[in-house]
């Protein structure tokens, strides 16, 4: 119940601010490895297909073998016409002559399609139906996921930066340009992740140290440059060999390696940008600058009910990036 009251008040928050995003994580039952190439292709899929039916634009993403992160984006009731909410409402009735829905029926459908929990918890049954008929299992298949909501600029950077770097943290690549299903990789093939992409562009120019002449460029050009500024980025969230006792090396080497041949400067703090502790990015319930976390901490304060007086805080993790939620273990 705590849980679903803090998704509550964040979704609140949602319908007061244009375009809030949320990072969202969820791990398999058991840490259990049931994401193969099918599995991953048609959780993506479902996702996709659900951005035609509800009201959200999937900006990020990370599919791993027992868990996925993802980055979306959920704008304010208001902010969708009537024509393009009745749309939706057709595609998600089951007959082929939908009727017309009532005023009630269709306020409240419009803030279902707004809403994370509803969102998330309908692309997850998805597929898990479509997983246990495949595999004549019952039962659930997910544990309860996590919602944090992301300031835009450098919070929204770090952010997708963290989760681009996740198959290079666990081994499976040294270049996460090598690994199909991240958001990452996408964009490098198609150019862009959906069609309202290029919005990405203004959210994070800034951050990225973007020439400031790129929003007056073509879109395909702005896409270009932002995704080349973006790997330079990723080093700052590459994890050192001191975190990683297994490893003989820095495995962010090979990234390193690759970008200095493209004729990128890799001098970049990489020390104070190491391995970041999973609770910090997907337990954190607000991420950005102070200032944005303890707006959400005055919005949403009386529904967390806590005990004691919080604040943001700073770990020094990333430089002026704060979370809302204390965390007594930080780093690995």
């Amino acid at each position: 119940m705590y849980k679903n009251r803090v998704k509550v008040s964040l979704d609140s928050l949602s319908r007061s601010h244009k375009g809030v995003r949320y990072m969202i994580t969820n791990r398999v039952i058991g840490g259990s490895f049931i994401f193969g190439d099918v599995e991953k292709q048609k959780f993506l899929d479902l996702v996709f297909e659900g951005m035609k039916r509800h009201s959200y634009r999937l900006l990020d993403y990370v599919l791993m073998d027992n868990h996925y992160h993802c980055i979306i984006e959920i704008d304010p009731i208001e902010e969708m016409s009537h024509v393009e909410v009745k749309k939706r409402w057709d595609l998600t009735q089951r007959s082929k002559l939908p009727r017309e829905p009532t005023d009630e029926e269709f306020n409240a459908f419009n803030q279902k399609i707004n809403d994370i929990s509803f969102v998330v918890g309908n692309f997850e049954q998805r597929f898990v139906q479509w997983y246990n008929r495949r595999m004549g299992r019952n039962g659930s298949l997910f544990n309860r996921f996590d919602s944090v909501i992301i300031e835009d600029g450098r919070a929204l950077a770090f952010m997708m930066a963290y989760i681009t770097m996740n198959p290079v943290r666990a081994g499976i690549v040294t270049d996460p340009i090598d690994y199909h299903w991240c958001g990452y990789t996408f964009r490098l093939a198609s150019g862009k992740l959906d069609p309202h992409d290029e919005t990405l562009v203004v959210s994070l120019h800034r951050s990225l140290d973007l020439p400031l002449q790129i929003l007056k460029l073509p879109v395909k050009k702005q896409l270009a440059l932002l995704w080349k500024y973006f790997r330079l980025r990723l080093l700052r969230c590459s994890p050192k060999e001191s975190h990683y006792k297994n490893n003989q090396r820095d495995i962010s080497g090979t990234v390193r390696e690759k970008i200095e041949n493209e004729g990128g400067s890799t001098d970049i703090d990489n020390a104070r940008h190491f391995l970041i502790k999973v609770r910090f990015a997907s337990k954190g319930i607000a991420i950005g600058s102070e200032l944005f976390v303890e707006n959400v901490l005055s919005s949403c304060g009386r529904i967390l009910a806590y005990k004691k007086e919080h604040h943001a805080n700073d770990y020094h993790i990333w430089d002026n990036i704060h979370t809302l939620k204390k965390h007594r273990r930080v780093f690995c």
